[in-house]
């Protein structure tokens, strides 16, 4: 079986951390990595959000190396598409057909109120200034605010079509 990549998109606070380890615990941690941006970024490399920071070409690594050992990779993050564009469209390519792309469209409101429910909530400020409007990549499916449960079961959905 070939190994699909799933990539979950959106800015902070729309839900991708909580969608993307829903669907780890569906698939089994066994059978799917998770890279999660915000982790490798600032917990492991310490590095800024901009064009050409580290974290581009480790998460291409990574990528790599869930696709030769894992049935399924799920990337999560905010992955600006003026940063992670490029490596975002030739890992597509690299696991085509067997690519899942998402971008959670949820609104501003929404993602402050996800925010402030965090352990350690962001500003409005910074949640202001890191937002980007309908930052899409090509390919993009586009969830609104439906909720987790409907966005968990569309990619099982999707992920059972694409086996087929």
């Amino acid at each position: 079986m070939k190994s699909t990549l799933i990539i979950i998109r959106g800015n902070s606070g729309s839900g991708k951390t909580v969608l993307a380890k829903e669907l780890q615990n569906y698939f089994g941690t066994d059978k799917c990595l998770l890279l999660q941006q915000d982790v490798l970024r600032r917990n492991i490399l310490h590095t800024n959000d901009h064009v050409g920071n580290p974290t581009i070409d480790l998460i291409a690594d990574l990528a790599e190396f869930g696709k030769k050992h894992y049935p399924i990779t799920i990337l999560e993050g905010i992955l600006r598409k003026d940063v992670y564009g490029d490596m975002l469209i030739k890992l597509c390519k690299t696991f085509s057909p067997n690519i899942l792309i998402y971008y959670l469209d949820i609104p501003f409101e929404v993602t402050l109120r996800n925010n402030n429910q965090k352990e350690t909530p962001f500003s409005t400020t910074q949640l202001r200034n890191w937002w980007r409007e309908r930052d899409y990549l090509p390919n993009d499916t586009k969830f609104s605010d439906i909720g987790t449960s409907a966005m968990l079961e569309q990619i099982i959905n999707d992920f059972e079509q694409l086996k087929k």
